[in-house]
């Protein structure tokens, strides 16, 4: 068995157990009727009408509605709209996906968010403002909106590790092809199918997902299915992602304070506060994890604003991304391809070091 393998296997068993005491707390301090809205009751349902009538039992408790909260989220998304649609022309129009490998994933990622603010986030806002599950009628409509959540978040994750990737190749002088050996608009078709296959069984096992009247949202409950679904979603789809892009931005960090004069001089040394942005992109959802695999303010704290803000914060991502990727693209100074490739193929000492100081200049 491989090292990457047990580690996979210790870090499921480790999770699923946190997890599942979390659960076993909740369920006592929240009574069955908390039970019901978290899932634990769907561990004794073994047919489709059991799970039916448990989930028509959670999902008709209505919530308190959010106007003021669910205005904001859609301000805030449609600020995130125009700047998604921004920067996404700009990359079309200037055609940087024939020179700069990182705009193809920067544009990818501009697409993803905007499929996740016209399709995703109304379904949200719709519960806030009538505090009403817009799903209560269809428990499989309920499963769908889960499954687009993790696909789209998973794609997130997914084209933000690429990007790191490209950075840290164009500061450590190694071809693109060396490292991810397919073509970047192959990674971005495969990252879908990766995020649809690794959410489907929230679709497929009616036993997973619950509507949650404190979070708003059709979630995963606490039962042993759900339980085993979140655990390899948070290894796969968010452990993983985050621990290689934030190894790729740490090295890019200690290449660039290991030549502080060399970018004063150029002007760049400030883009190690662009860098630092990058590192903390991928926390933004961990409110939103903590929340939903601790318990805490889902049933004991009945009428938290706390699920909503850890909710609306891992949306928050569609907004500060066009941002900070968009910088990075105004920051180049020469093709990042054209960078890689010359390193690559250099043969003198001289060449090197001219463009050994070029490329650690781009901030991709």
């Amino acid at each position: 068995m491989s090292p990457l393998v047990t580690l996979y296997d210790q870090l499921s068993e480790t999770i699923g157990l946190f997890i599942a005491g979390s659960s076993q707390q909740e369920a006592t301090a929240g009574g069955s009727l908390a039970a019901a809205m978290t899932g634990n009751i769907i561990t004794e349902a073994n047919s489709t009408d059991d799970i039916l009538k448990v989930y028509h039992n959670a999902t008709h408790h209505r919530s308190e509605a959010k106007p003021i909260a669910a205005l904001v989220l859609g301000g805030l998304s449609l600020v995130a709209l125009g700047l998604n649609l921004t920067l996404l022309i700009y990359i079309l129009v200037n055609k940087l996906y024939h020179n700069f490998i990182s705009s193809h994933f920067i544009s990818h990622l501009c697409i993803t968010n905007i499929f996740t603010i016209f399709i995703v986030i109304p379904m949200y806002a719709w519960t806030l403002w009538t505090g009403v599950n817009i799903w209560e009628e269809s428990h499989y409509m309920c499963r769908i909106q889960t499954l687009l959540v993790c696909t789209v978040w998973t794609v997130m994750a997914a084209m933000h590790l690429c990007t790191a990737g490209v950075h840290l190749l164009t500061f450590a002088r190694i071809h693109y092809e060396q490292l991810f050996g397919l073509a970047p608009k192959v990674i971005c078709v495969l990252s879908w199918v990766i995020s649809v296959l690794l959410a489907l069984p929230a679709v497929t096992n009616g036993h997973i997902v619950v509507y949650d009247p404190n979070m708003r949202s059709c979630v995963w409950g606490h039962s042993d299915s759900a339980i085993k679904f979140l655990a390899y979603v948070l290894i796969l789809g968010v452990f993983f992602p985050v621990l290689f892009s934030s190894y790729a931005y740490v090295r890019v960090l200690g290449i660039l304070y290991h030549s502080p004069i060399v970018f004063q001089s150029i002007g760049l040394y400030k883009s190690r506060w662009l860098v630092y942005a990058f590192l903390i992109t991928p926390f933004y959802q961990l409110p939103f994890y903590l929340v939903t695999t601790t318990g805490w303010w889902r049933v004991e704290r009945d009428g938290s604003n706390v699920p909503i803000i850890a909710m609306c914060v891992a949306f928050t991502n569609v907004l500060i991304s066009p941002v900070l990727y968009g910088a990075s693209l105004f920051m180049m100074k020469e093709e990042d391809m054209t960078l890689t490739a010359r390193a690559h193929k250099a043969g003198t000492a001289g060449y090197h070091q001219h463009h050994n100081i070029a490329a650690q200049a781009q901030l991709i």
